[in-house]
C-alpha cells in the first residue's frame, strides 16, 4: 500500500501516478530507481526541465567514455581540433569526417580532382557530382581506384567543461533528495532542499568541494557516478556529496534542522560498465564550511583539471589496448584474405612475402599514430 505525498508537489502519490525515478539522471549512466518519491507529472517536468540541463552540460563526457544507458542511445558530438579539423566523435570512441571534402586543383594537363567522404555510398554521389561537370571522366576506373582507409587524430582536442546554474543545480540537490527519501528520509524534513526546488527564487544548497577527496577507497582511473547522502545528530546537519565522472565534486545541505538518527547511505556507479561500486565516504564538514563551499572558497579549477587528467588519461591507456587488439585482429584477417593462399593451406615463399607486404602496408598508419599520439583532450 502507498502512503506518501509526492516530494515536489505533494499530491498523494498512488498506483497510477507513480512514477521510478532514477537518483542519478539515465542519460549520464545512471541505474538506481526508487518509487514512491515524485508522481510521473512532477518525473517528467524535473526530467525536461533540470536533468536535460544537466545532461546538456555533461553530454560530451558521456559520448567520451561511451557510457551505458538503460534506454536511448548516446549522441555523437562534433570537435574541432586544434589545427581547425571538424570530426564526429561517437559514443565507440570512433571518429569520422564531420562532412565531406570535395577539392580542386588546376595542374598542366587539365584538372587534379580530390574527394574525403564518409562512405563509399556518399563518395559514389560525389563521383556522379563530378561526372556531370567532366562527362569524359570514367566513372567505373575512379570508383575501382578509391580506397576506404583509416586514419587517427594526432591534433589536441580542447574544450570547456563546466557544471552548474539553477536548473541542473535542482536536478543535482534533487539526486541527493531522493536518496535521502530512499533512505527514510521524509522529504518535508530537508527544508533547504524543499525550498530550493521548489522556489523559483530559492537560495541554491549547494556548492563544489575539493579542500578534500571524500573518497577513501578511490578506484583508480574510474570516471565514477556517486550520489551520497548522510544525517549527524551531533551537527543536525543532512548533508549529500554528489560526483560525477570522478571530477566534478559537490555538496549539499539538505537540512541544517535535522533530528533523526545517524545514518549514511551511497549509491556509486562506474557509467562505462554499468557496475554499481562499493564506495567508502568520509564527508565531516562544519557548519561554517558549508557557508564556504556555497561562496566559492573550495571551488579549485586546478583540482578539477587534475581530477580529470587522472580518468581521462587512464581511459586513454584501456582505450589504447583495446585499439592495438582490434587493429591487429583487423590486419591480419585482411593479410591472410588477401595474400593469395585459401584457408588451411601453408603458404609459399611468395605469399609470405606478400602477406608481409600487406601487414606492414595495414599497419603503417597505426604504427605513425602510436610514434605521435599525445593528449586528445585537453581540459580548459
Amino acid at each position: 500500500m502507498i502512503n506518501s505525498n509526492c516530494a515536489l508537489c505533494n499530491v498523494l502519490i498512488t498506483k497510477e501516478n507513480n512514477s521510478k525515478e532514477h537518483i542519478i539522471p539515465n542519460a549520464i549512466g545512471g541505474k538506481k530507481k526508487i518509487l514512491n518519491f515524485i508522481c510521473v507529472d512532477c518525473n517528467n517536468k524535473s526530467g525536461n526541465e533540470w536533468e536535460s540541463d544537466l545532461t546538456e552540460q555533461l553530454s560530451f563526457l558521456c559520448t567520451y567514455f561511451g557510457i551505458k544507458r538503460d534506454r536511448g542511445n548516446v549522441q555523437s558530438h562534433i570537435v574541432t581540433t586544434t589545427a581547425g579539423d571538424k570530426l564526429q566523435l561517437n559514443a565507440n570512441a570512433s571518429m569520422k569526417i564531420h562532412e565531406p571534402k570535395y577539392n580542386e586543383t588546376k595542374i598542366d594537363d587539365g584538372v587534379e580532382i580530390s574527394i574525403s567522404a564518409r562512405t563509399i555510398k556518399e563518395a559514389k554521389n560525389m563521383l556522379k557530382g563530378v561526372k556531370r561537370k567532366y562527362p569524359n571522366l570514367n566513372l567505373e576506373e575512379l570508383m575501382k581506384n578509391a580506397q576506404e582507409k583509416s586514419s587517427y587524430c594526432n591534433d589536441t582536442i580542447q574544450l570547456k567543461l563546466s557544471i552548474g546554474g539553477h536548473q541542473a543545480g535542482r536536478s543535482i540537490v534533487k539526486s541527493a533528495l531522493a536518496l535521502a527519501v530512499e533512505s527514510g528520509i521524509n522529504p518535508k524534513s530537508c527544508e533547504h532542499a524543499i525550498e530550493y526546488l521548489l522556489q523559483e527564487n530559492g537560495s541554491p544548497c549547494f556548492g563544489y568541494y575539493y579542500d578534500k577527496d571524500p573518497l577513501l577507497n578511490r578506484p583508480e582511473g574510474v570516471p565514477l557516478h556517486c550520489v551520497f547522502v548522510k544525517g549527524n545528530t551531533q551537527t543536525r546537519q543532512l548533508l549529500g556529496y554528489i560526483e560525477f565522472f570522478g571530477a566534478f565534486r559537490i555538496v549539499t545541505c539538505l537540512s541544517s534542522e535535522y533530528d533523526g538518527d545517524e545514518f549514511s547511505n551511497c549509491y556509486a556507479i562506474n557509467p562505462i560498465e554499468g557496475e554499481i561500486l562499493d564506495i567508502k565516504i568520509e564527508l565531516n564538514i562544519s557548519n561554517s564550511d558549508i557557508e564556504s563551499i556555497y561562496n566559492y572558497e573550495m571551488y579549485s579549477s586546478q583540482a578539477i583539471e587534475d581530477a580529470f587528467n587522472k580518468v581521462v588519461s587512464f581511459h586513454q591507456s584501456v582505450s589504447a589496448k583495446k585499439e592495438q587488439e582490434r587493429v591487429i585482429h583487423e590486419v591480419i584477417t585482411y593479410a591472410f584474405k588477401n595474400c593469395g593462399a585459401k584457408e588451411g593451406e601453408q603458404l609459399t615463399g611468395a605469399q609470405s612475402q606478400k602477406l608481409t607486404k600487406l601487414i606492414m602496408e595495414r599497419m603503417q598508419p597505426y604504427l605513425t599514430h602510436i610514434g605521435s599520439v599525445h593528449n586528445f583532450v585537453s581540459i580548459g
